[in-house]
């Protein structure tokens, strides 16, 4: 990491007193890593909503939990980049389903 000359300062200002507040805060000041801080925000906040809302962008698990289910998630994740950088276009005969299945449910929004 590059560190300039000038010594930089974050202020932080909030309102209320809750234990989520105060959880947040306790997160957000003993680390710099924002997967660590949106890791414990979602965990805190919930899936689906942000202030009362509906998160953009996060989609509605049919079949898992984001908290419950997150190793599994996680493996599942590596497992697909795993393919993808041995074979990015899905071309070799032990990933034809999957590109097939890939084809099928994103054919409109895939550009190679």
């Amino acid at each position: 990491m590059d560190v300039g000359e000038y010594q930089s300062y974050c202020i932080l200002k909030y309102q209320g007193n809750s234990e989520v507040i105060r959880e947040r805060m306790k997160v957000i000041s003993s680390t710099n890593d924002g997967f660590i801080i949106s890791e414990k925000d979602l965990e805190l906040r919930g899936s689906g909503e942000f202030f009362g809302t509906k998160q953009h962008g996060i989609p509605e698990f049919k079949i898992a939990n984001l908290f419950e289910d997150m190793g599994i998630l996680k493996l599942a994740q590596g497992l697909a980049l795993q393919i993808i950088n041995k074979d990015p276009l899905l071309e070799k005969k032990e990933n034809e389903i999957l590109r097939k299945i890939v084809d099928e449910k994103f054919k409109n929004r895939i550009e190679i």
